[in-house]
């Protein structure tokens, strides 16, 4: 029936209300979704309208905004609607007769008074037109505010718009493969992997699915086979490149991964973490994994009690910019206030972290995120002080697309990739 159909649709405008709540994308869509009775079509509607609507919402709103004389004055459930019909015309190839029926009875169950607006509006919609080379311009294109498509520009250059646009695609599944057997059990569960990235003697190395999973965890996962994770995060874990045995500090080691990746390289690793539930997910997640991990909480923007190491890792918290595509709430919720407050803190865990890089040790500095500030600003400021004095920051090259940046080198968020900032600096 037409509401059994449409089911997948309300979930959709659920879920982008929990949004405007200030809830988590992915999250919120896992625990909805799990208690959902739809088959793998129904739930790929969710996702995808879901997803697509937080990557595409600023240029929606762009696109709405000449039919409505006050989007501001609308219900924001009907406005979720808008945008979600908009989208499904507009960019997901929906039929438009059948996008505008089935977001007109949507919204007269939500609000009748609108159904009539909302008929008119979506069978009007059509995409932007094509905008000059100025930066508002590209920002809508792109769908980030100007400001922070500015902040890409100067960190990417001619790539900005490039990578910008790569971050409206839907992510991949990037696994991490712990075994060599990875492969053959993910094939086993019908899923369709193939190998990503230079071929290496032997684990970790990614994987990208190129057909659905089956409902639930993989096999190869609950047997501790693989790991989900971008491969430019693990490159950026192997990059360190510690020889088996030696002592290797992972700083604000978060949930584990790049931990678990660098234990798998045969490193003794000692893993610094402020928040012990993050902790002790790292715990549980290498337990899985068969991988051992000694664990300390710290605070990093403080001086740090531990011995010094000749591999030292620093993959700092930050704004998130370079997951966007995986993250798409954060464009609409971060500030240049919040921006710069992340390099601040982020300028002090530096400090910390080179207190506790033995003499002739590499100190890698990495954030997810593309914003000069916390890129390139913190590592020139902190070669420029008295922490920096006896650092060099070495050159390097990774199996990515990269963009060449002062003092290191951008991961392009491209072919499903994460975009970071890493810097290798030797004492």
């Amino acid at each position: 029936s037409g509401a059994t159909v449409d089911e997948p649709r309300r979930m959709a405008l659920s879920v982008l209300g929990r949004l405007r709540g200030g809830a988590f994308l992915a999250p919120t869509l896992h625990e909805l979704l799990s208690a959902a009775p739809f088959d793998r079509a129904g739930r790929g509607l969710v996702t995808d309208l879901s997803y697509g609507v937080a990557r595409r919402m600023i240029e929606l709103d762009a696109v709405l905004a000449p039919l409505l004389k006050r989007p501001d004055r609308l219900p924001p459930t009907v406005m979720d609607a808008l945008r979600l019909g908009a989208f499904e015309v507009v960019h997901r190839g929906t039929p438009p007769y059948a996008a505008v029926d089935a977001w007109v009875g949507i919204v007269k169950r939500e609000a009748p008074g609108l159904a009539g607006l909302v008929n008119a509006v979506l069978r009007r919609v059509a995409p932007l037109p094509a905008g000059g080379p100025s930066h508002t311009a590209a920002a809508l294109r792109t769908s980030l505010p100007v400001w922070l498509y500015e902040r890409f520009g100067t960190a990417l250059g001619a790539r900005a718009s490039e990578a910008a646009e790569a971050m409206l695609e839907p992510e991949p599944l990037w696994l991490t493969a712990f075994d060599p057997a990875a492969r053959t059990a993910l094939e086993a569960d019908a899923a369709g992997v193939a190998a990503y990235g230079p071929a290496r003697p032997g684990p970790p190395g990614s994987l990208r699915g190129i057909a659905p999973l089956s409902v639930g965890r993989p096999a190869a996962f609950t047997r501790g086979l693989v790991q989900p994770q971008n491969p430019a995060s693990l490159q950026v874990a192997l990059l360190l490149d510690p020889p088996p045995g030696a002592r290797v500090l992972d700083l604000a080691s978060g949930r584990g991964v790049k931990s678990a990746v660098l234990a798998a390289l045969g490193a003794d690793v000692c893993a610094v973490e402020l928040d012990p539930r993050r902790s002790a997910a790292a715990e549980r997640n290498l337990r899985r994994l068969g991988l051992r991990v000694r664990h300390v909480s710290a605070d990093l923007t403080r001086p740090l009690d531990v011995a010094p190491a000749l591999h030292v890792l620093l993959d700092a918290p930050c704004s998130g910019t370079g997951t966007l595509r995986g993250h798409p709430e954060i464009k609409l919720r971060l500030t240049p206030e919040g921006v710069a407050a992340a390099a601040e803190t982020q300028a002090r865990m530096l400090e910390t972290a080179a207190a506790v890089v033995a003499p002739g040790g590499v100190l890698q500095y990495a954030v997810c995120a593309l914003t000069p500030e916390e890129g390139t600003e913190v590592v020139a400021r902190f070669l420029a002080s008295s922490h920096g004095r006896g650092f060099a920051a070495e050159s390097f090259e990774l199996p990515l697309p990269t963009h060449a940046a002062e003092h290191g080198r951008y991961t392009l968020p491209l072919e499903g990739l994460d975009g970071f900032y890493v810097a290798r600096l030797r004492r």
